[in-house]
Formats: C-alpha cells, sequence, structure tokens
C-alpha cells in the first residue's frame, strides 16, 4: 500500500515562523541597504553639485580676465576713461575669485595643479594689461596700441584660454563621473526597492490572511518611496533651473543700470532735438528714426528687468473685469479682422492686487503670440474667473503658495506646441520665429511680472489644436477702494518759476536733465553728489522739488532725501533710477508714496512728474 506523506502542523508551524523570520529579515536588510543607498546617492548628487560650482566659478573667473582685456581695448580704442570700468573691477575681483576657486578644488589636488598654472597665466596676463596702460599713460596711445599689436597680449590671453578649457574638461570629466555614479546607485536602489517587492510577495503567499494587510502596506511604503525620489528629481530641475534664472538675473541687474544711463542720455536729448527741428523734414526723419531705435533698445532692457523680476511694480486693488473690457476693442484694432476676440467676464470677480499697466503689456504680449500662432486666422477668447489653488497643487508647481487667485486665460485657436518647445517657453531669448521677427522675451517676460508679483502662469497647449496661458493674480485683500482715475494736464513749457535741485552724478544724464527741465520753464541748481546737493539746498530756500538719481557713489538717494527732508519737510521728491534693486524698491515693489522716473525718460514724462509732484 502506497500511503501519501502529510505534513503535521507541528512539522509546518515551526517551518512557517522560520520563513518568516527570514523573510522579514530579508525585508530588514533591503530596507538597511536602501537607506545606505539614499544615503550615498545623496552624497554622490551633492559631489557632482559641487563640480558644477567649481566649473561655474571657473567660468567667472576666466569671464572677468576677458572683461579686463575689453576694458583695457576699450580705452585704447576710443580715449573713453569710462570703457576702463571692466578692468579695474577686474583688479578687485580677481583675488576674490581666484581665492574661491581655491577653496572649491581644495581636495583635488590634479586641478589645483591646473588651477596654480592658470593662475600664472592670469598673473602675466594682467600684468601685460598693466604695462600697456601705464605706457598708454606715459607714452600715449599709439606707443599702447603698437604694443598690442605686438599680439603678446594675444598669446598670453590664448594661454589663459588654454589652460582654462583643461580645467573645465577635467572638472566636467569628474562631474560626469559623479554623475554615473549617482545613476548607479539609482538603479541600486531601484534594485532593492525590487527585491523589497519580492520578499514582500513571498511573504504574502506563506502567511495566513493577516499577513496580506501589512504586505499591502509595504507595497504602499514603497510606492511613496518612489514618489519620493521623483518628487526630488524636480526639485533638482527646478533648482537648476532657479539658479540659472538668478545668475541670468544678477547679469541683466548689473547692466541695466550703465545701459538706462547711456540711453537716457541718447534718448532725452533726441526728444530734445525733434523738438527743435521743426520745418526741417529731412533732419527730423534721422532723428525720429534713431530715437525709435534708442526706445526699441530700452524696450529690450525693460523686457530683461522683467525676466529677471527686478523691474519696478506700483501693485494697486484693480478691477481685471474692467481691464479686460477696456482691452478688447485695443485688442480687435490691433489683431486685425481674421482675429475674431472673445471675451468672458467672470461673476462676481475678486480683485487682484497686481501693477496695473504691466498686467495690461503682460495681456498684450500673450495676444500677440496668439495672433502670430493663427497666421491663417482663428479666435482669441479672454476669460476671467475667482480660482483656489490648493496644497497639493501649490506642492507640486515651484513658488506658488495655495490660496484664492482672480484667473486670467487667453486661449487661442492656432498651431499649438510641440512639448520641447513648452519645456523652454520661459527661456529668455528662446522664440520659434525667424530671425528679426522676435526678442524671444515675450514669454519670459509674462513669467517674471506673474513670479514678480507672487503670481503664478500655467501653459497648456496641444498640436493642430491650440495654446491656453492662465495666469494666477493674487486676490486683493486690503479693502481699499479703488481709486478714480485723474486726467493728465496739457503738457507745457512753462514752470511758473519753480526751482529744481538736480542731484547726478552722470554728467551726460545731469546735463540732459537739466536742460529739459529748464525746456520746461523751471529754474535748476545742479549737483553731481548728495553732499553737493545737501550744501545747495541750506543755501537756495527757494528749492521746491529734489529730483535725485538713487544710485550714486558716497551718499545715495534714498539716504541724501531722508536728510534733505529732515531741512525742509515741504520739499518734493522725485527719483530717477536705471536699475531698481535698490533703496527705493524692496521685493520688486516701489516703497510708499516714492515718484519714480525710470530712465531713459522723455522731456513729457519728466514734466508729468514734475507736475504731479508740484500739485501734491
Amino acid at each position: 500500500m502506497v500511503r501519501d506523506t502529510l505534513t503535521t502542523p507541528a512539522a509546518s508551524g515551526p517551518r512557517s515562523r522560520a520563513t518568516i523570520v527570514v523573510g522579514f529579515l530579508l525585508l530588514l536588510l533591503a530596507a538597511l541597504t536602501a537607506i545606505v543607498m539614499a544615503v550615498t546617492t545623496a552624497q554622490a548628487e551633492r559631489l557632482a553639485a559641487h563640480s558644477l560650482e567649481v566649473r561655474r566659478a571657473q567660468a567667472l573667473l576666466f569671464s572677468q580676465v576677458q572683461d579686463a582685456e575689453t576694458g583695457q581695448r576699450g580705452l585704447l580704442l576710443t580715449d573713453d576713461p569710462r570703457y576702463l570700468q571692466p578692468y579695474e573691477r577686474a583688479v578687485v575681483r580677481l583675488p576674490r575669485m581666484r581665492a574661491e576657486l581655491r577653496q572649491l578644488v581644495a581636495d583635488n589636488p590634479d586641478q589645483q595643479r591646473r588651477l596654480d598654472e592658470m593662475n600664472q597665466a592670469i598673473d602675466r596676463k594682467m600684468a601685460e594689461l598693466d604695462f600697456t596702460l601705464k605706457l598708454y599713460e606715459s607714452q600715449g596711445r599709439e606707443a599702447a596700441i603698437a604694443r598690442v599689436r605686438s599680439n603678446e597680449g594675444r598669446a598670453l590671453m590664448l594661454r589663459v584660454r588654454e589652460l582654462s578649457r583643461g580645467f573645465e574638461a577635467a572638472e566636467a570629466a569628474l562631474q560626469a563621473q559623479r554623475q554615473a555614479v549617482v545613476k548607479m546607485r539609482r538603479g541600486g536602489l531601484i534594485g532593492v526597492i525590487v527585491l523589497a517587492l519580492g520578499a514582500a510577495a513571498i511573504l504574502a503567499m506563506i502567511v495566513h490572511r493577516e499577513s496580506r494587510e501589512h504586505a499591502a502596506q509595504l507595497l504602499a511604503h514603497n510606492a511613496a518611496l518612489r514618489n519620493e525620489i521623483a518628487q526630488r528629481e524636480q526639485a533638482e530641475a527646478q533648482l537648476r533651473q532657479a539658479q540659472k534664472m538668478e545668475a541670468l538675473g544678477q547679469l541683466t541687474g548689473g547692466v541695466a543700470h550703465d545701459f538706462n544711463n547711456m540711453l537716457a542720455i541718447i534718448v532725452g536729448n533726441l526728444d530734445m532735438l525733434i523738438r527743435r527741428l521743426t520745418g526741417q523734414e529731412r533732419l527730423l526723419v534721422l532723428a525720429e528714426n534713431a530715437l525709435a531705435g534708442a526706445n526699441r533698445a530700452a524696450a529690450l532692457t525693460q523686457g530683461l528687468l522683467a525676466f529677471s523680476r527686478q523691474q519696478p511694480l506700483d501693485p494697486k486693488p484693480i478691477d481685471v473685469n474692467k481691464c479686460v473690457s477696456d482691452m478688447s476693442e485695443l485688442l480687435r484694432r490691433s489683431l486685425g479682422e481674421r482675429i475674431a476676440v472673445e471675451t468672458v467676464l467672470g461673476g462676481g470677480l475678486w480683485r487682484a492686487f497686481v501693477d496695473g499697466p504691466q498686467l495690461e503689456s503682460a495681456v498684450l504680449n500673450l495676444a500677440v503670440n496668439a495672433r502670430d500662432a493663427m497666421a491663417d486666422g482663428g479666435r482669441l477668447t479672454i476669460e476671467t474667473a475667482n480660482a483656489f489653488l490648493d496644497k497639493a497643487y501649490a506642492d507640486a508647481h515651484d513658488e506658488v503658495q495655495s490660496g484664492q487667485f482672480v484667473m486670467v486665460a487667453i486661449t487661442d485657436t492656432g498651431s499649438g506646441m510641440p512639448s520641447e518647445v513648452m519645456e523652454r517657453a520661459f527661456d529668455p531669448f528662446f522664440t520659434t520665429k525667424g530671425l528679426g521677427e522676435g526678442t524671444g522675451l515675450g514669454l519670459s517676460q509674462v513669467h517674471g511680472f506673474l513670479k514678480q508679483s507672487h503670481g503664478h502662469i500655467k501653459l497648456y497647449s496641444e498640436l493642430g489644436v491650440g495654446t491656453t496661458v492662465k495666469l494666477y493674480l493674487p486676490r486683493d485683500v486690503s479693502g481699499v477702494t479703488l481709486d478714480e482715475p485723474v486726467a493728465r494736464k496739457p503738457l507745457a513749457t512753462v514752470g511758473d518759476g519753480v526751482t529744481v535741485l538736480i542731484a547726478e552724478d552722470d554728467p551726460g544724464v545731469r546735463v540732459f536733465a537739466a536742460g529739459a527741465a529748464r525746456e520746461l520753464g523751471y529754474r535748476v541748481i545742479e549737483a553731481e553728489g548728495a553732499l553737493l546737493a545737501l550744501e545747495k539746498l541750506a543755501r537756495h530756500p527757494e528749492i521746491s522739488v529734489l529730483l535725485t538719481d538713487v544710485v550714486m557713489p558716497g551718499t545715495n538717494g534714498r539716504q541724501l532725501v531722508d536728510m534733505a527732508l529732515a531741512m525742509r519737510e515741504d520739499l518734493r521728491v522725485i527719483y530717477m533710477t536705471g536699475y531698481t534693486r535698490n533703496a527705493i524698491v524692496h521685493n520688486g515693489v516701489l516703497d510708499a508714496g516714492t515718484r519714480l522716473l525710470t530712465k531713459p525718460f522723455t522731456l513729457e514724462q519728466l514734466d508729468r512728474e514734475l507736475r504731479d509732484a508740484l500739485a501734491e
């Protein structure tokens, strides 16, 4: 007789318990391995980020040497000492930048050796620049240019460039190795997770029904871990993008002041020249063309400031429905008959707290982009509604705070955008238009305005269907009554004998501002700095208005105003500036009660600000 061999409960119980213990031990081992892998992955990510920081510091160092050479060449070519400013800044900044880079590579002997060679080459290059400048001072421009033509400086610069590229290549290779380690360790972490899932599955087949709930919980924890990894990768991408935007913003703000000072001289003097060319049509056309070009340059600089979130905003409670209604007729005329403009205004719409003119500019920018996407005609819909962005949405989107917003959606029936274009849509200077058809600053300018206003922008697009851009504007909770629009006084050329004190360290801007004020009939007293302005204010009690630059050496414009108002409480004050990150703009918003003329400005704008100040 053949008997079946049966496993008794007494025998199966210990085996089951042993299997469960082994399974739990495997899970514990997998968890510990996952922790170790996560820690080592984080360390590898920090090393890769460190290599990126080294490369950035090296690039800035090399750029500073290039700026020094550019400044020297500018002086030799123009005899204008202002062109030497990049060289002078480089002389001051290079020691600090070298020390920073040396500290960054302190743990890498090979890179320290390359840095030593590069520093020696930089020293020789800076010595050559200094010698040429001294030759310029002692023997004149021709002797200095003759030395430049000897190509010694070019050879030294090529050597610096060669060593810089070698340093960069070595660090790039090191970064690639570190990123490969990150990738490998992430793969290992995923493998550990898979192992943990397998162990959970084995336990689920062996243990009783109660243990299956435990397996489900384990699966849920693993899913959460994968989600955390995905969120970390997304956060890293957002951080890299934010760092890139911050670096570009600092670059933009750094040059904005000088550019706007130069443009203020050009635009202002051309504006005054045009007023004197009545009847001289040939000369008038030339002057107007030059003014149009200068205004385009000013608009480009303003667009860069908007992108970098450094434009001065004056947010107030506004009725968005009224803003959209007022713009609809303008858009119909501007977009042409082939584009049908439709507005859908939300009922009971909250007020928004934003800069009204900047909002109009943003809507106009988006409408023009929509028109370009509808080459064969189409429909543009502008919709307003109240919106609430919850915490889940805010957690999934960078720089968004949950709360109540006023939504403005601009939808077109154009060609739409592919995913690769959408990913770069907000990048500055990125455009799909042909050469000369756009600056690529439209969407990036709108993005910068929304972020600076503590709002949000969201882009939706589908090829062949169209695009929707949603602007989320912060809701106004101040309860302040909306101001009625005040009619502007007509431009006049008489200042009624009022005396204006102009404090400006840039001679060109000061000469223009003084000439423009005199053109309007005002008496003008000029001061090239804050201390001299205070002296003249004390000697001339007839001064009614102080027009001052904000960024000045020594005592700045804000400090000057504080001291001037302590002397004269009734003094009217108007600031002028070409750079907004200064003493009168905080978090992108003008201080309350501040009057600001943004450089460049025209005679009409100066007249309007003076009139408004005197009318207070």
